[in-house]
């Protein structure tokens, strides 16, 4: 299981460095200190909705992520990145997926997107135990097998 802040420096670094300045107006997390060292990584992801305030309107930077909550933001850094690239091959995965009954429709569409692209293989954890904390070794597997992903199907788009 994570420590408190190691997976918050760790999603805010990874997803922050790989997100692009946002062009729109956002409301910042109310919970996330002027000047926090992951005060910029935070209101990038933010505005770019790959992770989202809860009700409140607080990030909760503290709070451990689910496999679901883990699956949900990197679909959406998965579409995030991929709208801003060309695919080399459109391959993907046909056939039967069995989603978790428990986990909400948000959270089943970006399984089923993660899965039948071969972001994700079939016996990932993020498919099993969805409310269960994700650990160190899922959540660097899960980057991993993203980042790959993405880089083995798109290229940067050209510059004319």
């Amino acid at each position: 299981m994570f420590r408190k802040n190691s997976l918050t420096r760790l999603s805010a670094a990874l997803l922050g460095a790989a997100a692009l300045a946002a062009g729109t107006a956002f409301a910042a997390p109310k919970d996330v200190p002027h000047n926090h060292w992951a005060e910029n990584s935070v209101n990038s992801v933010t505005a770019k909705k790959i992770l989202t305030p809860n009700a409140k309107g607080d990030f909760d930077g503290n709070k451990p992520v689910t496999r679901y909550e883990l699956a949900v933001a990197l679909d959406r850094f998965v579409k995030y990145i991929e709208a801003g690239r060309k695919p080399l091959h459109p391959t993907s995965r046909t056939g039967k997926l069995t989603l978790p009954s428990n986990a909400s429709a948000e959270q089943k569409v970006a399984l089923a997107h993660l899965a039948f692209a071969n972001f994700i293989p079939v016996n990932s954890p993020l498919l099993k135990n969805g409310d269960k904390v994700a650990t160190a070794k899922e959540l660097k597997d899960s980057l991993s097998a993203v980042v790959i992903r993405l880089s083995d199907r798109a290229e940067a788009p050209r510059k004319n």
